[in-house]
């Protein structure tokens, strides 16, 4: 089922936790920062975004404005996102942001690239922040299709036409007296996420299925078929005594050769056991 969650820069206030709750919110994603690891290059709402969210239980996810144009810069800016997490793993994960035109023109799936590998190296899930005219126009390597995407388009459907995690449909969202990004997210990232690191246990795998031996084959038919016979000379006990039998059954029984089961019930469709057998010879001897 999809969720539906903002994004935001600088400092959710005024809007308060409790305003996100009223108003639907499943998930914000904050912004950490921008560019490399400088002074001054953070966003100034992050930490105390993550503080408030986390005291109210609304899961969050990061994400990193980018401006770089090679595989090193992407593994720097990285480097300057894991710093500001402070190792925090967020259940709506990290994402790169591409959307500066300065960076049109230079190495896009490197930067990508070496910024995504940096992050799953360090245990985080990772996906690309873009619209749909960049997916469309400039993240066409297939380098992009081993992470999951963010796809940005502001119109009543999201026209992209490649596969997505999360859709930002507006930037025109206000709770609280402040202007939010919304967001549908499509995946469960909080269960993929847990499941990940380590947190849920994993559905277990079935049992193989062993084949069985010729022997273990011919066992099984002749339990089966002992207990097909059992139940159809069960059934006929419980009938009357047939016509062909009765002088028979009132021939053991007046000789006192047979004095029937434990109900007085005789069963002359059934097969008579050794025990019954010697319990007859038995009889008659004493009767000599």
């Amino acid at each position: 089922m999809a969720v539906k969650g903002v994004d935001i820069s600088g400092p959710i206030a005024p809007c308060t936790a409790a305003d996100l709750k009223a108003a639907g919110v499943g998930f914000v994603i904050c912004k950490t920062g921008f560019g490399s690891d400088y002074p001054g290059q953070q966003d100034s709402g992050f930490a105390a975004n993550v503080k408030l969210l986390e005291a109210a239980g609304i899961p969050w996810g990061a994400y990193h404005f980018s401006y770089a144009t090679t595989r090193n810069g992407g593994i720097q800016e990285a480097k300057h996102m894991l710093r500001l997490l402070g190792g925090k793993k967020p259940l709506y994960g990290v994402w790169f942001d591409m959307e500066a035109n300065s960076t049109l023109g230079g190495d896009l799936p490197g930067a990508a690239e070496g910024f995504c590998e940096t992050m799953e190296a360090a245990g985080l899930y990772v996906g690309v922040y873009a619209s749909t005219s960049w997916w469309q126009n400039y993240l066409t390597s297939p380098v992009f299709d081993k992470y999951d995407k963010w796809v940005a388009q502001y119109y009543k459907e999201c026209q992209y036409d490649g596969p997505y995690g999360m859709w930002q449909y507006t930037s025109s969202w206000v709770i609280g007296g402040r202007n939010f990004d919304g967001n549908w997210a499509y995946k469960d990232y909080p269960s993929i996420i847990k499941a990940m690191n380590g947190e849920t246990k994993p559905e277990p795998e079935p049992e193989e299925e062993k084949e069985l031996t010729e022997a273990q084959v011919k066992a099984i038919a002749k339990a089966a078929a002992r207990e097909e016979i059992e139940a159809y000379f069960q059934e006929l006990a419980k009938k009357p005594v047939s016509s062909w039998a009765k002088d028979a059954v009132a021939f053991v029984q007046a000789e006192g050769l047979m004095n029937g089961d434990a109900d007085g019930s005789f069963r002359p469709q059934s097969f008579i056991t050794r025990q019954e057998l010697a319990a007859v010879l038995k009889n008659e001897r004493e009767k000599e």
